[in-house]
């Protein structure tokens, strides 16, 4: 052996125990780092797990939350009183079902408007009554209170205020129905004692003034002037009679009615009333009628209507247009009377009902008085568009319940 061979034998020795010893440290290595390996893959296992767990939950938490946010809609909704929710910048964020029929608005209508309700701001200083005319014309009295939601967050949309409503139109109508009855039985009283007195010599004169037309039959000129005296005491009996009609508590006789006979027959009596011949252009009254018969006291209603048609003729004495609608709604049926006319000031609305009080200065103020009084009588009620109807004058429904049919 050389020497030089000698020398490498021990070199080549170490380097085989070099590699080798590297060798087991990377196998030490490569095993702990499979160790650590599969460590991470067990805990990226178990966090995958929790996670799917934590999303169940969560899930399971937005679907309990939703089932409860739908709970409270629904309560919100199924409450008989008006509830308005405004976020911290005032805007509209919530209204249930008894807020829109209160109002008379739709739902996008309201959602997201800052403006105030009932066009006044609303005071945190307890209830305020105000009245409200919705859009389709009829008059609501409205009770609102304002509260402020007590540690509620000040971010956009979240709930800040509260608007509570309380319908009280009904509540009041009828407060004004009872004080209404109580003058009313004050000036019966009065009314049908001095109805009464002047019953029989208005009944003489009645007498006489026709004995004079029929003696006067060949004077033409002496005969128009004892007509117009016929006239003057058949309207003074007819105040009289609506008179004691106001006075004097009725009960209805009730049989079935045809809708479209009613109309025709009160229509008629009214032309005749204002001396309106059939052949006159200068109105024009139209009738539509789509219900079925009903039960009522005929008599009564057609001189409601009777009244009602007048009172639209009365408003247009130049000439102008008049129509009639029967209509059945649910369980009620409408009679509405529309004109042409300059309509009623509307602050006097309401009052045009009241006995004795007229807007007119020819007028007595007993025609829709006497209205009002048969509506009552039959369960029912008056309802009055003062101003921009379907012709552009008034519009005065007759509503009453309808009845089985008699037949």
């Amino acid at each position: 052996m050389s020497r030089t061979t000698a020398q490498r034998a021990p070199s080549a020795a170490r380097t085989e125990s070099e590699l080798d010893h590297a060798v087991r440290e990377l196998t030490t290595l490569g095993a702990s780092l499979a160790r650590s390996y599969h460590s991470l893959e067990e805990r990226a296992q178990r966090v995958e797990s929790e996670l799917a767990a934590a999303n169940r939950e969560l899930g399971r938490k937005v679907e309990q939350l939703d089932a409860v946010t739908a709970e409270l809609e629904a309560v919100l909704d199924a409450l008989p009183t008006g509830v308005v929710v405004r976020d911290s910048r005032g805007r509209i964020v919530r209204v249930n079902d008894a807020a829109l029929n209160v109002l008379g608005a739709q739902r996008e209508q309201l959602f997201g408007s800052a403006e105030p309700l009932l066009g006044v701001a609303p005071t945190a200083d307890g209830w305020r009554q105000h009245e409200w005319l919705r859009e389709d014309g009829t008059r609501a009295i409205v009770a609102r209170r304002c509260s402020s939601i007590r540690g509620g967050s000040r971010a956009a949309g979240r709930a800040q205020s509260v608007e509570i409503l309380d319908d009280r139109t009904q509540l009041v109508e009828l407060s004004e129905r009872m004080h209404a009855l109580d003058k009313l039985a004050a000036l019966g009283d009065m009314a049908g004692g001095i109805a009464h007195e002047l019953r029989n010599p208005m009944s003489a004169a009645k007498g006489f003034a026709d004995l004079l037309v029929n003696k006067l039959a060949h004077d033409d000129s002496a005969r128009q002037w004892a007509e117009l005296i016929v006239q003057g005491v058949d309207e003074a009996n007819a105040i009289l009679t609506s008179m004691m009609s106001l006075a004097s508590p009725e009960k209805l006789v009730l049989e079935t009615i045809e809708p479209a006979e009613l109309v025709q027959d009160a229509v008629a009596m009214a032309r005749r009333d204002a001396r309106i011949a059939a052949e006159d252009q200068r109105w024009s009254i139209e009738s539509t009628v789509a219900a079925p018969s009903f039960g009522g006291d005929r008599i009564k209603l057609r001189q409601a209507l009777r009244n009602l048609v007048a009172n639209a003729l009365q408003a247009q004495p130049q000439g102008g247009a008049v129509r009639v609608e029967a209509q059945q709604v649910e369980d009620t049926l409408e009679i509405r009377v529309h004109d042409a006319g300059p309509g009623i000031p509307r602050a006097l609305s309401q009052r045009v009902l009241e006995p004795f009080f007229t807007t007119r200065a020819e007028g007595t103020g007993l025609g829709l008085a006497l209205v009002d009084r048969i509506a009552a009588l039959h369960g029912g009620r008056v309802r009055i568009v003062p101003d921009q109807g379907p012709l552009g004058g008034a519009s005065i429904a007759l509503v009453i319940p309808t009845r089985p049919n008699l037949s």
